[in-house]
């Protein structure tokens, strides 16, 4: 569920949630709080005060604002498959004020009708950032599959002679990776280590636990309409619109086979061991004919966790830290 979709639920149970200031702030009809909906708010208050400004400085249009003002160079970004901007609000906070950062949501989520390719994605994009921000340069990035269209953006942008002076890519598999044959091997890998992982469960569980377990797997398999329902599909617009971006983004993904980049590609990872994965992440190395900078993140950090809590200040300190240093040389060279 997105933070969106969050909010959504929490209106369609009388919860108002609005910005007085810079707080948030909620009401709610009694008993509705419930100790989990407490921790869920808390646990998304940044990403919901950051979607409440963004509704607040809303255009229209795909560029959604997500830190504003600053003198820096700004930075955009291409969300995950699922078209949430907001997955990027602590990176964005930990780069500073002094940065603006754009979110860059794709068409399917406002009711139209989702990009069917990477190229037309990534050419929607290009337009809007042309009428935002008319020269360059540009520093784009793209999170998980969102990699994919901010490299094409980079392509694009680079055939029309304007300078793309950062790409970073976050945990984003290589276009090898994407290939039918190795996503086969990845979801048999994956079924796998869930059936030893449930294995091993099993094992740890108490005998009756065990009985209460087997009994339980009993009734799912004679009884299945009660799943065949919550699987029916989604009770709100957003959500349906969410799925069908997805979707899309998963079918257009699987489709692209991109040229080389001439410019440079920064590509940040999880950590080291997820360079040795079925994402073979390395493997951008062939499509960067300018390079590769490759930055890892803490050993117990995941694709999921990458942007979250305090993974993220480590990723954006070695962003920041490039971002300023592609900065100073262009000042040297201006001044050359």
């Amino acid at each position: 569920m997105t933070t969106q979709e969050f909010l959504l639920e929490l209106r369609g149970l009388d919860v108002q949630v609005w910005l007085e200031g810079d707080r948030v702030r909620c009401s709610a009809p009694p008993d509705v709080l419930t100790a989990e909906r407490r921790a869920e708010l808390a646990r998304r208050k940044v990403e919901i005060e950051a979607l409440l400004k963004a509704a607040r400085a809303a255009a229209p249009g795909s560029i959604v604002p997500i830190e504003t003002g600053g003198s820096r160079l700004p930075f955009y970004a291409v969300p995950g498959h699922n078209g949430d901007v907001f997955c990027f609000v602590r990176l964005a906070r930990c780069l500073g004020t002094d940065r603006a950062f754009y979110g860059l949501q794709p068409p399917g989520l406002d009711g139209t009708s989702p990009c069917a390719t990477i190229e037309e994605l990534a050419g929607h994009f290009v337009r809007e950032l042309l009428e935002h921000q008319p020269e360059g340069p540009y520093q784009l990035g793209g999170y998980c599959l969102g990699g994919l269209t901010a490299f094409e953006m980079a392509r694009q942008l680079r055939r029309m002679n304007l300078e793309v002076r950062a790409l970073v890519l976050f945990g984003t598999m290589s276009p090898p990776a994407l290939r039918p044959t190795n996503r086969a091997r990845l979801a048999l890998a994956q079924w796998s280590e869930d059936r030893l992982r449930g294995a091993r469960a099993f094992a740890d569980l108490s005998g009756r636990d065990r009985v209460l377990k087997v009994k339980e797997k009993v009734r799912a398999s004679v009884a299945p309409d009660e799943q065949e329902r919550d699987e029916a599909g989604p009770a709100d617009e957003l959500t349906a619109r969410r799925l069908r971006v997805e979707a899309a983004t998963l079918a257009a993904a699987h489709q692209y086979r991109p040229e080389p980049y001439e410019g440079q590609v920064m590509l940040f990872v999880p950590n080291e061991a997820s360079t040795r994965s079925l994402d073979r992440p390395l493997e951008w190395e062939g499509y960067a004919r300018g390079g590769m900078d490759v930055f890892y993140g803490p050993d117990d950090c995941d694709g999921d966790s990458m942007l979250k809590e305090n993974a993220a200040a480590v990723f954006a300190d070695a962003l920041a830290g490039r971002l300023d240093k592609l900065a100073a040389q262009a000042a040297v060279g201006m001044h050359a």
